[in-house]
C-alpha cells in the first residue's frame, strides 16, 4: 500500500489539474459567489474540496474500509449538489439542498462511521453514541469552514495528530493519516491568499475523517475526544446562540470563534494557523491525560 504521506502530493496535483481544467476547459465545479453579508470575497472562488474525496476513498478501499468509502461518498455527494444548487441561488440566498435531505445524508453517513466502531445489535448503546458523535463532529467541522484555511488546517492537525499519537498502526491509522496529509496538501489552497474553497463538499469528506478516527481514538481512551475540542465548543455556542435567538441552526452567521477572534483584533491570516496550534495543544493534552 502507498504511504499516506504521498496523500499530500496526489491532493495537490489533482487540484493543480482540476482547477486548471475548471478554468480553462469544462468549468465544472461550483463557485462560491460574492453576496452580501458573509460572504465578501470580491470574486467568484471554485469550491474544490471534492477532489479529496476520492482520494480519501482510495486509500480507504486499499485498507478495506468499506463503510468509509460509503460514508465519505455520501457526504461529499450532498455535499457537492449543495455547492452547485447554492451557486445557482439568488444574490442574497444560500439556496442549496433543502436542509431535511442534508441532514438525512449525513444520518446515513453517521450511521457507517458508527457501524466500523460498534455492532449496533450487540453493543447498542455504544453504537448510538458513536452514531451522534460522528453527526454532531461532521457538521462541526463544516461549521468552521467560514475563515481562510481553518477547516483544513484544523483537520489536518487533528487527523495527523489522532494517526500519530492515538491510534495504533493498521487500517484505521492508515485511512486518518492520508485524510490528514490530503487537508495538508489543499491548504496552500486556500490560505493564506485562497485560489480554491473547500465548499461542503470539501467540508464533509473531511468531517466523516475527523469523525471517524475520533470515534475509534476516544473509543479506547475517552480523553481522546479533546483532540477535536475546538470543532465541538465552536459548534455547541453557535448553536445554542441560534436556538436562542430563535434562528434556524443550520442558517449561517458570523458568530463563530473565527469571527470573535477576528472581531478581537486577530488578523484573519492569523486565524488558521491559530486554530491548527490550539487543535496541536489539545492533542498533546489528551496525550498527557
Amino acid at each position: 500500500m502507498i504511504a499516506p504521506a504521498w496523500a499530500a502530493a496526489i491532493a495537490a496535483a489533482a487540484l493543480v489539474v482540476g482547477d486548471q481544467l475548471n478554468r480553462r476547459l469544462v468549468g465544472w465545479l461550483p463557485d462560491d459567489v460574492p453576496r452580501p453579508g458573509r460572504k465578501a470575497h470580491r470574486r467568484p472562488v471554485p469550491l474544490a474540496g471534492v477532489m479529496l474525496a476520492p482520494i480519501v476513498v482510495g486509500f480507504a478501499a486499499a485498507a478495506a474500509c468499506w463503510w468509509v468509502c460509503g460514508a465519505v461518498a455520501i457526504a461529499a455527494g450532498v455535499g457537492f449538489v449543495d455547492d452547485r444548487k447554492k451557486e445557482r441561488g439568488g444574490a442574497l440566498a444560500d439556496g442549496g439542498v433543502d436542509w431535511r435531505v442534508k441532514a438525512a445524508a449525513l444520518l446515513c453517513a453517521a450511521g457507517l462511521v458508527a457501524t466500523t466502531a460498534a455492532d449496533a445489535s450487540a453493543d447498542p448503546w455504544r453504537w448510538v453514541a458513536a452514531f451522534g458523535l460522528t453527526f454532531v463532529l461532521i457538521n462541526a467541522v463544516n461549521f468552521l469552514d467560514n475563515t481562510d484555511g481553518v477547516t483544513a488546517s484544523t483537520a489536518a492537525a487533528l487527523l495527523l495528530g489522532l494517526g500519530l499519537l492515538a491510534l495504533s498502526p493498521g487500517a484505521t491509522a492508515t485511512v486518518t493519516l492520508a485524510a490528514g496529509f490530503a487537508a495538508l496538501g489543499f491548504l496552500p489552497f486556500n490560505w493564506p491568499y485562497p485560489r480554491l474553497f473547500l465548499g461542503d463538499s470539501g467540508a464533509y469528506t473531511l468531517g466523516v475523517c475527523v469523525s471517524y478516527a475520533t470515534v475509534h481514538a476516544s473509543s479506547a481512551a475517552p480523553a481522546w475526544l479533546l483532540a477535536a475540542a475546538l470543532p465541538l465548543v465552536d459548534f455547541t455556542q453557535v448553536v445554542l446562540m441560534r436556538v436562542a435567538l430563535r434562528v434556524p441552526p443550520w442558517v449561517g452567521d458570523r458568530r463563530h470563534l473565527t469571527h470573535i477572534a477576528q472581531n478581537l483584533g486577530l488578523p484573519r491570516a492569523a486565524v488558521a494557523p491559530l486554530f491548527a496550534l490550539g487543535t496541536v495543544g489539545c492533542c498533546a493534552l489528551a496525550r498527557a491525560i
